[in-house]
């Protein structure tokens, strides 16, 4: 994990993330926890019948926590809380997918207590076949720099 904090990055920056395989357990975990029950994220045989995806599908806000699990990898432990986050979908992730993050620092401001500041960014996440299946706008407050004494 990163130990980056705002000061660290420049606007235009841009970072990489990890690669990360959707399995099947991932979308029976992630549906049995958000209680989903959409034919399309549990029902197989409907959806390759119903649909034109050829089967099961990742929910997209599975999808997302995904992408926020790679950020979080990028911008580390200084993030103190999002603030808004903007999803956009482009294209279904099935099981066996491999995932990748690209980071965008878009803005930064200081807030006026000089320890914090916001955080402007744009996740765009990539499957093995280099397709873009979600951008997500976000705005983030975090640490400026290390507090004293701070562990985590």
């Amino acid at each position: 994990m990163s130990n980056r904090y705002l000061d660290d990055f420049t606007i235009g920056d841009e970072y990489k993330s990890y690669g990360r395989t959707v399995t099947e357990a991932d979308i029976v975990n992630f549906t049995c926890f958000a209680g989903l029950k959409v034919p399309i994220f549990i029902n197989d045989e409907f959806a390759r019948k119903h649909t034109p995806f050829g089967g099961r599908i990742a929910p997209g806000l599975m999808t997302a926590a995904l992408a926020a699990g790679m950020m979080e990898d990028i911008l580390g432990p200084a993030t103190i809380a999002a603030l808004d986050l903007g999803f956009k979908f482009f294209a279904p992730v099935k099981p066996g997918d491999t995932l990748r993050a690209t980071v965008t620092v878009e803005d930064k401001k200081n807030l006026s207590d000089g320890e914090r500041g916001i955080f402007f960014g744009c996740v765009r996440l990539f499957n093995q076949r280099q397709e873009q299946v979600l951008e997500m706008k976000e705005k983030l407050m975090m640490r400026r720099f290390p507090p004293e004494n701070m562990e985590y």
